[in-house]
């Protein structure tokens, strides 16, 4: 198994969009700022700022084709669903299934990749542990309106809406097309449309963490390849 060292930083990764970071597990606690990590796993620990280089991950033996933003997804709600009962083990398999179903649905309603859309949603909260400054009430699923450090960002009222608002965001970047259902992204208008073609540039934009899009993909990839696709 490959094993890689992540050099810890004191710099948090914020900007306009967000500021999570993903989680990781200290391997040897006494290393001041180094740690080992699993290549490609992120397992489930308290979020702090750091610097990594993510590898390059092959699936099927083929290179991994990057998915664009807009498009139909290529997992079940299934898939999604067990995506993150396997990297939290603390969520309920109902709750699991509902956010996996309604991430799906949202996502087809708007012409968003459900599997992109999802992956991001792992990477904000932990896979749904909400360690960071955004708390679980809030139904901010993708660091929505956190500026800065002890910023929590926007809630919304229900997890459906939560979501909608997720997507609604993701299109305003990825698209000029128009919003199908009322706008619920109260930061919306300070995107500017059409801008994100695919994953990779979303760095710098919704997060200033310059890994952030390879973040996305890492996870992507794993998603993909306990799915054999």
């Amino acid at each position: 198994m490959i094993l890689f060292f992540v050099m810890l930083t004191g710099k948090g990764i914020f900007s306009e969009e967000s500021n999570n970071v993903i989680p990781v597990i200290l391997k040897q606690p006494n290393l001041k700022n180094l740690v080992l990590i699993q290549n490609e796993f992120f397992p489930l620990a308290k979020p702090f700022d750091y610097f990594v280089k993510i590898p390059v991950f092959t699936v099927s033996k083929k290179t991994f084709k990057i998915p664009s933003i807009m498009g139909k997804g290529r997992l079940t709600a299934k898939d999604l669903a067990q995506f993150l009962e396997s990297n939290n083990a603390k969520i309920q398999p109902l709750k699991a299934d509902e956010i996996a179903s309604i991430y799906i649905q949202e996502a087809r309603h708007e012409g968003v990749n459900a599997d992109v859309a999802f992956s991001q949603m792992c990477l904000e909260t932990g896979f749904m542990q909400f360690n960071g400054d955004v708390k679980p009430g809030q139904h901010n699923f993708c660091g929505l309106g956190v500026t800065r450090k002890g910023a929590q960002g926007l809630s919304f009222s229900n997890i459906r809406i939560g979501i909608r608002a997720h997507i609604q965001h993701l299109k305003a970047y990825a698209s000029t097309e128009k919003i199908n259902h009322q706008i619920v992204d109260k930061r919306f208008s300070l995107v500017r449309r059409g801008v994100v073609k695919n994953i990779d540039d979303l760095s710098g934009r919704w997060a200033s963490d310059k890994q952030y899009s390879k973040k996305i993909i890492s996870l992507m990839k794993r998603l993909y390849s306990e799915n054999n696709l």
